[in-house]
C-alpha cells in the first residue's frame, strides 16, 4: 500500500518516504504519526489519540508530541506557519489536509489503509459529535492571549484529573467502564478540548467527559455485545502495530534507532541488599516514584513505562540488551539498604550504547519516617538526573549537531544554559536559543516558557537598571500564551511563581508553587519560591522551613545559591546575624556573580561589630552597583519594597540599620 500527496510517496511495506523518488530519513516514531494523521485526514486527530498509537506503554510529555509534529512538518518541507499539510486546530488537535492518492479504493484496501472496518460502529458515531470552538493563537510572541488566570478556572477535581493522568494507565476493566461512560475524551495536559472519538480513544485510560447523549447508542451496542464488541474495540489495531514493527525491525536496526538523537530512559527495578525479601516494597516504591517523578522532571523524554521495567526484574540484563530491546539511551538503575536506622541508596545512569556509566550518587537518610525517607530520596534523585540529562543531551547536540534548528536541540540547549548558575550572559545566552525554539515552532511551550523565564530572572536579579516593566510585561504575555496551550507545563508555570513575586502578588506566587509541587515534587527550585514569597509577607521563620526543604533536595543543585541567598537574608532580618553569615558566604560560593549577598554581609557584620570586614562587604557591593544608597536599597527589585507586607518591611528596618553602620550612603 503507498500513500502519495504532492510530490511525497510514502511506501507503508518498507517504512518508508520518498520525494520526487529519493529517500526523505525520519525517525520511526515521525513515521508513524505521520502514517497516522494521513488514515485519518478525515478527521481532527487528538492528542490522547496521538498519545496512544504512537507511544504505547510509555509516559510522554505534550513537548515530546510538540517536536515529533515540527520533525514531521520539516520532512514534508512544511512549517508551524505556513501548515500545508499538518494542520494544528489548537485545543483540538492536529489533521492532514493533503490531497491524498492510494494504490486502491477497495473496501478490504481502505480498511488496512484507514485502521477502521467499514462497520466499525465507533467510526460511525465520530461523525455525531461536533467540533467546539478553539482559541485563536497568534505567531506573534507579543500577541495577546487568554490570561492563565482564565484558563485555570475549574474545579479541584479537573485539576486532579489534569495532574494525574499522563503517569496512570487504568486497568482493562476501568476502560471498558470508561467507554462506557462516555466518548468525547480530555487530554490530561491539553485544557478542554473536543477530542473525536475512536477507537485509540476508546481503548485509552485517560477519564472521558460525560456529555454526549449523541453516543448513547454506541454505547449501548458496547454493553449488549460485550464482551465481543470491546474485545473488537480493544484489539483491532494491534496487529497492523506488531506487523509494523516486524517490518520496521528489518528496515532500521535497534542501533540506527539508538544513535537517533531523541533521549529515552528506563527506571530499572531497585535492587533490595537488606537480606530481607519483606523490604522489596521499599525498593519498589522507589522505583515506581521515580518513574513518575521523571516524566515530570523530564517532560520531552520518553520514560519506559512501569509495567515494562518491571519485566527485568531479578533478571540481570546487560544495559546493551535492554537498550536494543527496548530502544532506549539511557538506563537508571540501584540498590537499597535498610537498616533499623537508616536508609543508604546507591544510584547509577548507565548510557546503553556502550555501557558506560555517566553518573552515579549515593544517598544516605537517617530513617524517621519510610514515607518521608522514600520522597526525599526520590526528589533527589529525579532533580539530580534531570539536570544530567539535560546536560549530557545539550552537550551531544553541540558536538554532533553543532548547526542543529531542531526544536528539541534548542530547547535543550536552552535549559542547558538556565541550569547554570545565573548572570547577565547566561541569561542572554539562553534566551536567543529559546527564541530560536519560538522561530522553529511558533507555539513551542518551552520555547515560549524560556523566553519568559529569561525576562524575569533579568528582573529579579537586578542585571538592568531600566525596562523593568517591560520585561514583565512580554514574560507575562508569553506565559499567557503557553499556559493556555499547556496548562500544567513545568518551567511555565515555575516562571509564572517568580513572576508573580516580581510583581508584589505573594499569596498568587505560593499557590503557582504548590502547582508545581503537586506536579513534581522533587523541584528544589520551587521552594525556593515559596519561601521568598513567604518571606516577603513578613513571615522569615516559615521562609527558613521552604530554604530548608530546597536545600535537602538539592545539595548540589546549580541553583542553590538562591536558597542560600534566601536563608541569609532570612536570618538577617531575626538577627541571628553569625548563621546568616554562613549562609551568606555559601551563596557566593556558589554563585560568585550574584551581587546580593554581598549587601546583607555588610549589613550582617556592621551589626555584629565586625567593622573591617563590613567595609570589604560593603566595596564588594558598591563595585557592582556604584552610586547605591541606603533609602533606595531594594526599592526596586528584585521586589518593589513598598509591595511586600508591613510585617516585612518593619524587619528590613534592621537591614538599613546594618546597611548605614557599614558606611553606605543615606
Amino acid at each position: 500500500m503507498n500513500l502519495r500527496f504532492a510530490d511525497f510517496e510514502i511506501d507503508l511495506a518498507r517504512q518508508e518516504m520518498r520525494h520526487t523518488g529519493a529517500i526523505v530519513h525520519v525517525e520511526p516514531q515521525v513515521f508513524d504519526l505521520l502514517v497516522h494523521l494521513i488514515r485519518n485526514r478525515d478527521r481532527i486527530v487528538s492528542k490522547d489519540e496521538l498519545f496512544e498509537a504512537i507511544w504505547q506503554g510509555r509516559i510522554v510529555s505534550e513537548a515530546t508530541l510538540s517536536s515529533r509534529i515540527s520533525a514531521a512538518r520539516r520532512a514534508l518541507g512544511d512549517s508551524g506557519n505556513d501548515q500545508s499539510f499538518i494542520r494544528t486546530l489548537h485545543k483540538r488537535g492536529f489533521r492532514f489536509v493533503g490531497d491524498v492518492e492510494r494504490d486502491s479504493s477497495a473496501p478490504a484496501a481502505n480498511a488496512i489503509e484507514t485502521g477502521i472496518a467499514p462497520e466499525d460502529p465507533v467510526h460511525e458515531t465520530a461523525k455525531l459529535v461536533p467540533a467546539h470552538a478553539s482559541l485563536p493563537l497568534s505567531d506573534d510572541p507579543s500577541a495577546s492571549a487568554p490570561s492563565f488566570d482564565d484558563v485555570r478556572r475549574g474545579s479541584d477535581q479537573e485539576y486532579l484529573a489534569h495532574g494525574l493522568a499522563v503517569a496512570s494507565r487504568p486497568a482493562l476493566a476501568d476502560r471498558v467502564s470508561d467507554a462506557a461512560d462516555d466518548f468525547a475524551m480530555l487530554h490530561a495536559d491539553a485544557g478542554a478540548a473536543a477530542a473525536v472519538p475512536t477507537k485509540a480513544a476508546a481503548s485509552n485510560g485517560r477519564r472521558i467527559t460525560r456529555n454526549l447523549l449523541v453516543a448513547v447508542g454506541a454505547v449501548a451496542l458496547v454493553l449488549l455485545t460485550a464482551p465481543a464488541a470491546w474485545w473488537l474495540l480493544w484489539s483491532s489495531s494491534t496487529p497492523y502495530v506488531k506487523d509494523r514493527d516486524a517490518v520496521a525491525s528489518e528496515v532500521v536496526s535497534s542501533e540506527d534507532r539508538l544513535n537517533a538523537w531523541t533521549p529515552s530512559i528506563i527506571v530499572l527495578p531497585f535492587a533490595n541488599l537488606s537480606g530481607d525479601p519483606k523490604r522489596d516494597y521499599l525498593a519498589d516504591g522507589i522505583t515506581d516514584s521515580l518513574i513518575s517523578d521523571l516524566a515530570h522532571a523530564l517532560p520531552g523524554v520518553p520514560i519506559v513505562s512501569r509495567d515494562t521495567a518491571f519485566t527485568y526484574k531479578g533478571r540481570g540484563a546487560d544495559a546493551r540488551e535492554i537498550g536494543r530491546e527496548l530502544e532506549v539511551r539511557y538506563l537508571l538503575e540501584g540498590s537499597v539498604v535498610l537498616d533499623d536506622e537508616r536508609v543508604r541508596v546507591n544510584t547509577r545512569l548507565i548510557e546503553t550504547k556502550e555501557a558506560s556509566q555517566l553518573w552515579a550518587e549515593r544517598f544516605d537518610a537517617e530513617l524517621k519516617s519510610i514515607l518521608q525517607v522514600q520522597d526525599e530520596i526520590v526528589s533527589r534523585v529525579s532533580r539530580a538526573i534531570g539536570l544530567q540529562v539535560v546536560d549530557i543531551e545539550a552537550r551531544r547536540s553541540w558536538r554532533e549537531r553543532p548547526d542543529s534548528a531542531e526544536l528539541i536541540d534548542l530547547v535543550m540547549r536552552g535549559k542547558s544554559v538556565l541550569n547554570l548558575p545565573s548572570s547577565q550572559a547566561t541569561m542572554i545566552e539562553a534566551r536567543g536559543l529559546f527564541e530560536q525554539a519560538v522561530n522553529v515552532e511558533p507555539a513551542s511551550v518551552d520555547g515560549l516558557a524560556g523566553v519568559a523565564t529569561t525576562l524575569v530572572f533579568e528582573f529579579l536579579n537586578g542585571y538592568y537598571e531600566t525596562g523593568g516593566d517591560e520585561r514583565l510585561g512580554r514574560a507575562e504575555r508569553l506565559l499567557n500564551r503557553a499556559l493556555a496551550i499547556e496548562p500544567r507545563h513545568l518551567l511555565a508555570l515555575k516562571a509564572n511563581a517568580a513572576l508573580r513575586r516580581a510583581q508584589g502578588r505573594f499569596d498568587d506566587a505560593i499557590d503557582m508553587a504548590k502547582m508545581v509541587i503537586m506536579e513534581n515534587p522533587g523541584e528544589p527550585w520551587t521552594y525556593k519560591e515559596l519561601g521568598l514569597s513567604t518571606l516577603y509577607l513578613g513571615k522569615p521563620e516559615q521562609a527558613l522551613e521552604w530554604f530548608a526543604k530546597a536545600d535537602r533536595i538539592g545539595p548540589r543543585d546549580p541553583g542553590r545559591w538562591t536558597w542560600l541567598d534566601g536563608r541569609g537574608h532570612a536570618l538577617v532580618l531575626l538577627g541571628r546575624d553569625e548563621e546568616a553569615i554562613r549562609a551568606l558566604v555559601n551563596a557566593l560560593d556558589a554563585n560568585p556573580k550574584n551581587t546580593s549577598p554581598h549587601a546583607f554581609l555588610a549589613a550582617a557584620y556592621a551589626l555584629l561589630g565586625r567593622s573591617e570586614e563590613a567595609r570589604a562587604a560593603l566595596a564588594a557591593y558598591l563595585e557592582r552597583r556604584p552610586g547605591s544608597r541606603v533609602s533606595t536599597f531594594r526599592t526596586q527589585s528584585p521586589v518593589p519594597l513598598a509591595l511586600t507586607s508591613t510585617a516585612y518591611r518593619q524587619l528590613f528596618a534592621r537591614v538599613h540599620e546594618g546597611l548605614r553602620k557599614s558606611g553606605m550612603p543615606e
